[in-house]
């Protein structure tokens, strides 16, 4: 009978694993499909209507010239410093304060208003009053990833506090918590899935944020790459940052994805 029951689970654990690699290899090809069809689009628009742009071939021959050269890895060294570091200041700031707001009522008529007003002002518009207000280029640069990041993390765990139940308030008070032990036990992991999903926008914000800002200040970075590239008719060189911005923003967002799946085991454990 134990012997019938392990070749059972042995069975069903086999036929996950072939389920699971058939799935694997579903994607594979799915994507390999979507790549290729945009290839071609691309390429049929490069000889018809777009004819200044250069088709696929063309430009997968022109990055490889261009990653031979030191400049692209420096540049690219630059950039992701100043996002890293843009984003980890603006989420540091923006993340409590936002709790705060969405938690604390005296808190939130203080600053929301002001958040508000700020907050629809475009990021790229900030940047002659960054240059003034910041002697250093390099800072006036990063300041534009830190706008970027701070008022998308902020605006989420906000929303994340305020749509905590109001019962576990009253339970934690009830227990005699803190206010501090509230703010701990209650309002940060109750925001926890809205404050991984400002987190990971926020990310995304600081490339946007980031090129164009190197593109108006900077001297390195992939975003001065591209606009130099454009003025020099390198435009292969072009597509190369673009695939590049494209590669480091999936990667720096799946880092906080693999985070929020760790620390957010308890939600497909609820699910279930």
């Amino acid at each position: 009978m134990e012997e019938k029951l392990k070749e059972i689970l042995l069975q069903a654990q086999a036929q996950r694993k072939e389920a699971a690699r058939k799935e694997w290899l579903k994607k594979i090809w799915r994507a390999f499909v979507s790549l290729t069809g945009f290839a071609v689009f691309w390429y049929i628009l490069s000889h018809t209507i777009m004819i200044h742009v250069p088709d696929p071939i063309d430009a997968f021959v022109g990055s490889i010239g261009a990653l031979s050269k030191s400049y692209f890895y420096i540049s690219t060294i630059y950039s992701v410093y100043r996002v890293t570091v843009g984003f980890i200041i603006g989420s540091l700031i923006g993340m409590p304060l936002g709790l705060l707001m969405g938690w604390n009522k005296v808190v939130r008529d203080f600053t929301f208003p002001a958040f508000e007003a700020l907050r629809p002002i475009p990021p790229v518009a900030w940047v002659p009053l960054a240059i003034l207000m910041l002697v250093k280029m390099e800072l006036s640069i990063i300041f534009l990833p830190f706008l970027g990041s701070f008022f998308v993390v902020a605006l989420n765990s906000k929303l994340g506090a305020e749509s905590i139940d109001l019962s576990l308030f009253r339970a934690a008070q009830c227990l005699g918590a803190s206010r501090w032990q509230i703010f701990r036990h209650v309002v940060l992991p109750g925001a926890l899935p809205y404050v991984f999903t400002g987190l990971a926008l926020g990310m995304g914000m600081a490339w946007i944020t980031i090129v164009a800002a190197e593109m108006i200040s900077g001297t390195y970075g992939i975003g001065y790459m591209s606009w130099q590239s454009y003025n020099l008719i390198r435009y292969p060189e072009i597509f190369l940052v673009m695939v590049t911005i494209g590669v480091l923003g999936y990667g720096s967002s799946s880092v906080i994805r693999i985070l929020a799946n760790k620390y957010l085991a308890w939600k497909a454990v609820y699910k279930e």
